[in-house]
């Protein structure tokens, strides 16, 4: 009799431990939920095997929830399986993402829960941002991961009402975030925050962050054993840099930044305007530079046309540049095109 009593107080312990993992696992704390979940599953508790490998792949220990789900197989949990291919096809999915935002796919794929509470300038988001990626920096993701969520949980919203700069300033706190949370040693809910950098910052048209958070989406995967899906994320992020370094305004290798800019034109749809008319104004300024002046007019037509109904202050810096550039090299027709433009825009 003591001994069913014993065996009796043994499974009622095993099952609150079990409840402690699921109570860990919806406050979003894997770390914790696998800990309960390897004691329920190491006595073959219900689904605990199964449970205990879906927070192990959210820790990015993919070995271990392989053995898992194995053991969760053999219980007759067919799911496992899928979980197996689910864990390759969240990376797989991050990486068609980046691809799509290369080629300037429009991606629309997710909007903040809520309209904001209030307003702040740009500069106040990336004051603060610096300020914790200090702290990241110092101290290490752990520390600081609560304080990033917290940021991008006020800033987030105010995408719906910002513009590009906006866009920018909150896509690096998602950056921020993933960076954080992966530090944190949660790489599966890193890509979601990684994701929404990238379509921010292809909103912004901000080539720099791209490259930057598919470099740091590259080191995580490689960090977790996934090399070819690193060697991936940093093929892309070094087209993004490239293209960003076709798009400064220094003109010191223009033969360089004509092949790059005609690949990223013809990789624009009709949908970026802003994007393909810069790119072209581009074009025609390294054209100007390397003394090929009907070709820099041809391509000021395109973006001029194409810019008809755009109003956009880096556009109109890009033409300034330009016209600059055409009035020191005596190219006066070029001058007047550029010129017509700003007269029927004032």
């Amino acid at each position: 009799m003591s001994e069913l009593l014993a065996q009796f107080e043994f499974d009622e312990a095993v099952e609150r431990v079990y409840r402690l993992g699921e109570a860990a696992e919806r406050a979003g704390n894997p770390q914790e939920a696998a800990v309960h979940f390897r004691i329920a599953a190491d006595q073959h508790l219900g689904d605990a095997a199964l449970r205990l490998a879906q927070a192990l792949f959210a820790l990015g220990r993919t070995e271990e929830a392989t053995h898992w789900c194995e053991a969760a197989l053999a219980d007759g949990f067919t799911e496992a399986a899928e979980l197996m291919q689910s864990d390759v096809a969240v990376r797989q999915r991050f990486l068609e993402h980046a691809a799509r935002i290369m080629v300037g796919a429009p991606v629309s794929d997710w909007m903040p829960p809520a309209a904001p509470m209030q307003l702040l300038a740009p500069s106040a988001v990336h004051a603060r941002t610096k300020a914790l990626r200090a702290l990241d920096q110092q101290y290490g993701g752990i520390a600081c991961r609560a304080a990033v969520l917290e940021h991008l949980a006020l800033v987030e919203p105010m995408i719906l009402a910002g513009d590009e700069a906006m866009w920018t300033a909150v896509a690096e706190v998602q950056e921020l975030a993933g960076w954080t949370t992966f530090d944190s040693g949660l790489p599966g809910l890193a890509l979601p925050h990684f994701e929404r950098a990238l379509t921010l910052a292809r909103q912004a048209e901000n080539e720099a962050l791209i490259a930057s958070v598919l470099t740091r989406a590259g080191r995580m995967f490689l960090h977790h054993n996934a090399p070819d899906d690193a060697l991936r994320a940093f093929q892309l992020g070094s087209v993004a840099a490239h293209n960003s370094w076709a798009d400064r305004r220094a003109l010191d290798d223009p033969q360089r930044a004509i092949a790059s800019l005609t690949t990223k034109v013809s990789a624009y749809d009709e949908g970026f305007v802003r994007a393909r008319t810069i790119a072209l104004t581009a074009l025609a300024r390294n054209h100007l530079a390397v003394g090929d002046l009907a070709k820099a007019g041809a391509f000021t037509e395109n973006a001029l046309a194409e810019a008809a109904t755009l109003r956009s202050a880096r556009f109109d810096d890009q033409l300034r540049w330009l016209a600059q550039e055409a009035r020191s090299a005596g190219a006066s027709a070029l001058v007047e095109q550029i010129s017509a433009r700003f007269a029927r825009c004032h």
